[in-house]
């Protein structure tokens, strides 16, 4: 019985050691993740629209944790594990992702507050969306604003690493 507990740990921390390096299997994962028919599924099994809102939010917050630990960006050590806070390899990047989200929040707030005073194109927009999912989706991208702009802040303090050579193979003469 231990050994099947030990085998069975040791292929989990397999799973959680990979790493993805090249932009093409980020990319991947991010539609992947993107193409998850949550909603979809639950709607067909007739769930609580509040119930799928949640599960949603909590799968879109898991797979960008997930992706920030498995990541790697050009130059960043592979092997070790990021710190908690990491969510890029370079501040600028984990800057203008929490300001795409800082941006996403404050929209959906302010869309959200003029269909609460009776703007028509507001209530338009919002007409498929309920309270409770509208809510989820502005603590959702806090959420991630907020691991962003802190990834930011913590790596601008960090000392520069070299940057990694980009070798051109010699020129073959004929």
């Amino acid at each position: 019985m231990a050994d099947d507990t030990r085998v069975a740990g040791d292929a989990m921390q397999r799973i959680f050691d990979v790493r993805i390096t090249k932009w093409y299997f980020k990319l991947l994962y991010v539609v992947g993740v993107w193409l998850v028919p949550v909603q979809a599924l639950l709607s067909a099994v007739n769930a609580p629209v509040l119930v799928g809102s949640l599960l949603n939010a909590a799968i879109t917050f898991a797979s960008v944790l997930v992706g920030a630990r498995l990541f790697r960006g050009r130059g960043e050590p592979v092997a070790p594990r990021r710190p908690w806070w990491k969510m890029t390899a370079r501040p600028l990047l984990s800057r203008v992702l929490g300001i795409i989200f800082v941006l996403a929040v404050a929209s959906t707030l302010l869309l959200f507050i003029t269909a609460a005073l009776g703007a028509d194109r507001s209530a338009k927009t919002l007409a498929g969306l309920t309270i409770p999912e509208t809510i989820f989706d502005i603590v959702l991208e806090a959420a991630l604003a907020f691991l962003y702009l802190n990834s930011a802040v913590r790596l601008a303090r960090m000392p520069v690493r070299d940057r990694e050579p980009k070798f051109k193979p010699p020129l073959k003469l004929k």
